[in-house]
């Protein structure tokens, strides 16, 4: 027994023996890291379109890629271009930030030399200012600052990493000056496994400082056309790419990389390269939460995503958003739909300062069209020249949706595949394109034209009470389409569309901007009053039900326009509530006294308020700009955002003095028509809505033509006020509204043989 026990317990020592000399001569496996470690490459210069496969850089750089997500960056900041150390106090920043030191001489600031690892108080000073000019609550460096007060390691490798990695007292802990592209790698791996987050500026690829796009320009058009002509002006692009090769090549398969190209060199202004790339991560293009667009993400979208990576806290004014991949074609198909992506915006960058040109010279002829048709009730003209006249104000009226076809038609007719349409693109000049896609509008205008036309016939036998103003309504009910489509595609006109915020210009994609936002209440409008007024006419006894069906419209109009998951438009749904309100009040024979506005301005703040509380569901970087707004004003801040709108707002209308002569002569015409209207008022034209309604004599043949005109006129002042567009959304509104009315105008006049009967 007892030797039985004996070998038991000397095979036990045996195998702890083993065990233990098996521990100490196997090392044990390295303990996974609770968060990647986190490289970060920086360029300014670079887009999709400098990277070709078939040179030797481009080719190396996609092999050191690899298997990634990809993107287009929107490197827009609250400048027209964005210099290199805007993108990089951006990054830092959390929040668009604009240097305001040297721009006004013409010039891209200078990053400032670090002087013991600090950059001086003066600098940082400045920067503070101009990041306040943003966000009251903004702080350059919180970057920095977040990451060490999670005890986060940064090394900041190059100029611009110091900046972006330094902290909210400008103090940069781990900085090292970048070396050459063929020490780079060695110098990044060593830096990687030093420090959790490393950030690198791998350079620029123009020395020019000098900023090409005028700060004054109603657009930032670029210069020099499209992507590649920028590539002769870009001398170093390819020594740029091979040292983000370099340091791509010192990342391993478990690092979290990002790149993102966050300047347009102080050139004109085009989308940037952006990729993400991580352990187990589904390729594909990138969309973000921030501008809710497939391929676009901004660069302040890449301060959240460092800090999520990381597990740093975030403040909470942080407007970036989250990333999500949703289609993916292989890399190759990527990289072609971005750069057919980033060739759209550039079409329409390139083409909006002569759409602006087009549209002056519309509205100033329907201005002429409509002085003349408000004079005559006769008109000698045929029938078959009223109807081509007919045409192409309806096709005016019709821009909006034209230019939304024009834009995403083009690719298969210019030989693309697949919607791509690059090769071609790129060697088109700057004349043959504009030529093209104008006359590809007017033939999608006048197109739509045909359709209103032939459609307004069929409703007009439908509806007798609508002959003349039938064709306008098909109009309106074909813009309305055209943005429910822009909403429920993710608004992809946004970057192509004329009545669009370019891809360069902006960081907000998803809902309606301003312009289409004014063909939105005209359309609205033109629904309500040209549909209401002969409907009550007809059956008054319906008045009640009908005056549901308008606020039931104007409740849609004011959802598809603010609410949060749609747009989130701040200013938009106040002037709507009120002033199309007014408008159908007036279409139904009611009064609209000082109690019926209030009850109306109140109805728009509690629209308002119902958005916001919306917004507060979403967690903090998924709030919209309204929720983040509202939170500023209650923190005692968000007077800086409402002093910039009214300041963008006044100067759409030339300056703060030509702003304060319109106001002044619109008080005061105003006055005089309601003290010209009041003394020789009687009866029931005195009554308020007969006094507003009855105007415009000419108008009154036409049932609800006076009220739409009117409403128009009301509903885009009242936008106009309290919308950063200013003198744009009066324009838009009156590019549809104003051949609208020379429509109907046309259509209700008598011919002169009628005239010549009377007369016998």
């Amino acid at each position: 027994m007892n030797k039985r026990c004996s070998r038991r317990s000397r095979h036990a020592i045996a195998i702890l023996i083993s065990a233990l000399a098996l521990a100490l001569l196997i090392p044990l496996p390295a303990q996974a890291r609770e968060h990647p470690r986190v490289l970060v490459l920086i360029s300014s210069g670079l887009s999709w379109s400098d990277i070709d496969p078939a040179e030797k850089e481009g080719k190396e750089f996609l092999e050191a890629l690899g298997t990634a997500r990809v993107a287009n960056l929107t490197r827009h900041n609250a400048a027209k271009t964005t210099c290199p150390l805007d993108g990089y106090l951006s990054l830092s920043t959390g929040m668009r930030v604009t240097p305001t030191k040297a721009r006004a001489q013409g010039y891209c600031p200078e990053i400032p030399a670090l002087g013991d690892g600090v950059f001086s108080a003066a600098a940082l000073k400045e920067w503070q200012k101009d990041a306040a000019r943003q966000n009251e609550q903004a702080v350059p460096g919180i970057l920095g600052k977040s990451l060490a007060e999670q005890g986060k390691k940064v090394v900041a490798i190059g100029p611009g990493a110091s900046v972006a990695a330094m902290d909210n007292s400008g103090r940069v802990a781990n900085y090292r000056p970048r070396a050459t592209a063929e020490e780079l790698t060695s110098q990044v791996k060593v830096a990687l496994e030093d420090a959790e987050v490393t950030i690198v500026d791998v350079g620029l690829v123009s020395s020019n400082s000098a900023i090409k796009v005028s700060s004054t320009s109603l657009n930032a058009t670029p210069a020099d056309g499209l992507p590649g002509a920028d590539r002769t002006d870009k001398p170093r692009s390819k020594q740029v790419l091979a040292s983000l090769t370099a340091a791509l090549k010192a990342a391993q398969a478990a690092d979290l990389v990002f790149g993102l190209d966050v300047a347009d060199h102080s050139a004109t202004p085009h989308l940037g390269m952006a990729f993400t790339r991580a352990h187990g991560e589904k390729p594909g293009i990138i969309r973000s939460s921030s501008t809710r667009q497939l391929g676009l993400v901004s660069t302040v979208d890449f301060t959240s995503r460092i800090l999520d990576a990381t597990g740093a806290n975030a403040p909470e004014y942080l407007v970036g958003g989250t990333f999500s991949v949703a289609r993916d074609y292989g890399m190759a198909g990527n990289l072609d739909w971005l750069r057919n992506q980033a060739l759209r915006s550039d079409q329409a960058s390139i083409l909006q300062a002569r759409f602006i040109v087009l549209t002056g010279i519309i509205l100033l002829a329907a201005v002429g069209l409509l002085v003349f048709l408000l004079r005559r009730e006769y008109l000698g003209l045929s029938s078959s020249s009223r109807k081509v006249i007919v045409l192409l104000c309806l096709s005016a009226s019709l821009l909006g949706p034209a230019s939304f076809l024009a834009s995403n038609i083009p690719a298969g007719i210019l030989g693309g595949t697949g919607g791509n349409f690059t090769a071609n693109v790129l060697q088109m000049s700057v004349p043959l394109l504009t030529v093209q896609f104008f006359l590809l509008l007017i033939a999608i205008s006048l197109a739509l034209a045909v359709f209103c036309l032939a459609a307004g016939k069929v409703v007009a036998r439908w509806w007798a009470g609508l002959q003349f103003s039938a064709p306008v309504l098909v109009a309106a009910t074909l813009v309305i389409i055209w943005l429910l489509v822009s909403l429920l595609t993710g608004s992809p006109d946004q970057i192509s569309a004329m009545f669009s915020s370019a891809a360069t210009a902006a960081t907000r994609f998803y809902g309606l901007n301003n312009n289409k936002y004014s063909f939105l209440f005209a359309a609205v409008l033109a629904l309500e009053c040209l549909v209401l007024a002969p409907a009550v006419a007809k059956f008054p006894e319906r008045r009640r039900r009908y005056f549901i069906y308008g606020f039931t419209l104007l409740t849609v109009a004011v959802i598809l326009d603010g609410f949060p998951w749609l747009g989130a438009d701040v200013g938009g749904p106040l002037a709507m509530i009120l002033g199309i309100g007014i408008t159908l009040n007036w279409v139904l024979g009611k009064k609209v006294g000082p109690g019926k506005v209030v009850a109306l301005i109140v109805a728009a703040f509690l629209a308002s308020s119902l958005f916001v509380l919306v917004d507060k569901l979403a967690s903090p970087p998924a709030r919209t700009h309204f929720g983040r707004f509202i939170s500023e004003v209650a923190n005692g801040g968000g007077g800086i955002i409402v002093k910039r709108k009214a300041e963008a707002m006044v100067n759409t209308f030339g300056g703060s003095l030509i702003f304060t002569v319109l106001v002044i002569l619109g008080a005061g015409v105003t006055i005089w028509y309601l003290i010209r209207r009041k003394r020789g008022a009687s009866g029931v034209a005195s009554r308020p809505h007969a006094r507003l309604g009855g105007g415009l004599s000419t108008l009154n043949r036409i049932p609800g033509a006076a009220y739409f005109a009117k409403g128009v006129l009301l509903t885009s002042v009242l936008a106009a006020l309290t919308n950063d567009s200013g003198a744009l959304i009066l324009v838009c509104a009156g590019l549809f509204t104003l051949p609208a009315l020379d429509v109907m105008l046309i259509l209700s006049a008598k011919e002169k043989s009628q005239l010549q009967k009377l007369r016998s």
